[in-house]
């Protein structure tokens, strides 16, 4: 009995293992690419305001964007806050680790060193970002995990996804697949994103054919790892593909040629004339 009890266990987990590594199907999310996430912005406009601050947003929506990408991270006190480094000795005149600190201590911390111009400038909370970003605008948060346990910040994500009902208007991205696991677990309403590349991930999932273990709405890869089969592999398993950090308009068309849905780049007037040039290309064809 007890032989026959452990063979239907073995049995009743191998189907779920191929449920879920055969049979999965990603979200609809056409809808983000119709609504402007075609065209992404990478930490809001990098290149000329500090990234992930308010100013770097707002300069990313004036050259017309109408999608950003942003890091957050929790503080000691459960505070989440737009960074893409945990430390501070990276982007800001500070020193030490976010998520040591609380947000209280991180007041006097200038996120401008690189920008001068834009001194003083503070770190943004998650949520005051919501209120100054229009809500027509689609968010891609992107949770930057210390350790490989570090899950704290999918949940406070998630809480404040639910609070503001703006499911509609966010993608949860993340390269740690236990983030995106978690997001899921937690509300399978949020659509997800992995990002993808070949030295930051586990072994396994270095392979296209492995993405799916992870279950992401969209796909990120890295733009060098981008070519016809990866394009011909996201499209076979109806899952978004949106090459990172696409930062030249030659790689821009040509990925926009290959197939890829959108773009994400630090520059957003050449993502603008790269859409441009292939939608042009094709309407003359």
């Amino acid at each position: 009995m007890e032989l026959t009890a452990l063979y239907l266990l073995l049995v009743f987990m191998g189907i779920l293992v191929v449920k879920h590594f055969a049979f999965w199907q990603p979200m609809d999310v056409t809808y983000l690419y119709r609504n402007g996430y075609d065209k992404l912005g990478h930490r809001g406009s990098p290149k000329e305001a500090p990234e992930n601050t308010l100013p770097s947003y707002r300069k990313a929506l004036e050259q017309g964007l109408k999608a950003i990408e942003m890091d957050v991270l929790t503080t000691r006190d459960g505070k989440v806050v737009c960074s893409h480094n945990h430390d501070l000795e990276h982007e800001t005149d500070g020193t030490g680790y976010i998520d040591d600190m609380t947000y209280a201590e991180l007041a006097s911390v200038d996120a401008a060193a690189k920008f001068p111009d834009y001194s003083p400038c503070r770190l943004p909370l998650l949520e005051e970002t919501l209120d100054a970003i229009p809500e027509n605008v689609i968010l891609d948060i992107e949770i930057k995990a210390r350790g490989a346990l570090d899950l704290t910040t999918a949940k406070h994500v998630v809480a404040l996804i639910r609070k503001r009902n703006i499911y509609h208007r966010v993608v949860v991205s993340s390269f740690h697949p236990l983030v995106i696991g978690r997001v899921k677990w937690l509300d399978r309403r949020i659509p997800t994103g992995y990002i993808w590349t070949d030295h930051s991930v586990p072994v396994i999932l270095r392979k296209p054919r492995f993405i799916n273990l992870v279950h992401p709405d969209v796909f990120k890869p890295e733009i060098h790892l981008v070519n016809e089969h990866l394009v011909r592999y996201a499209r076979g398993k109806k899952l978004s593909i949106s090459p990172w950090t696409v930062n030249n308009q030659p790689a821009m068309e040509w990925s926009l040629n290959l197939g890829v849905q959108g773009i994400i780049s630090d520059f957003p007037g050449l993502m603008h004339r790269a859409v441009e040039n292939v939608k042009e290309f094709h309407e003359d064809r």
